[in-house]
Parts: C-alpha cells; structure tokens; sequence
C-alpha cells in the first residue's frame, strides 16, 4: 500500500491552472472555482485550517451554484453541464474536484 496520491498536481501544472498560487498561504486548504462555459479557474477567496472544514465549505458552494445556476438550465455539475465546478487546494499541491455524492 501507500502509493501517491492521485490528487496531487505538479507545481507547474497548479501554477498554469491557479496563477494566483504564489499569493495562497501553503499550509492552509483553499476552494477555487472553475467557470465551465469559460475554461478558466478563479480565485473563491476562502481558506480553510484543515480539509473536512473545505470540504464542508465547497460543498456549501456547490448548494449555492445550484440556485444560481440551475441544473434544469445549465446541466448541473454531470460531464456536459456548464455549470461551475469547486476545486479544493491543498497543502502539497493536492487538488480535486468537490462533489456531492448522491446515494
């Protein structure tokens, strides 16, 4: 066991993607927004001590992107959806998608 995590980027990639990188604080978990119909990343201006607490916050954005930007208009978060997307970014260059996982 203990292979890599999946989730981390290169800083050359996270630099290319989040050009604002340098302006984060390293140690602390931040969200980033994706405008889908755009292509482009965006700073969300929140930051975060551990993961759980940005997890909770991305996907209290994500609530937020729904009445913003219904899934009946912009086809949700699914593959072909325009809606936004929520990255989180972490210590060590980890960053992923933020989902809600339905049951």
């Amino acid at each position: 066991m203990g292979g890599e995590d999946s989730r981390i980027v290169l800083r050359e990639q996270l630099l290319q993607l989040v050009p604002w990188l340098d302006e984060l604080d390293a140690a602390r978990w931040h969200l980033v927004g994706y405008d889908t119909y755009a292509g482009d990343y965006y700073p969300l201006y929140e930051s975060h001590v551990t993961e759980a607490a940005a997890q909770v916050a991305a996907l209290r954005r994500l609530v937020v992107l729904e009445v913003q930007q219904p899934t009946e208009t912009s086809g949700g978060q699914a593959d072909g959806g325009i809606q936004d997307r929520v990255f989180i970014l972490g210590p060590g260059g980890i960053f992923y998608r933020a989902v809600i996982m339905e049951e």
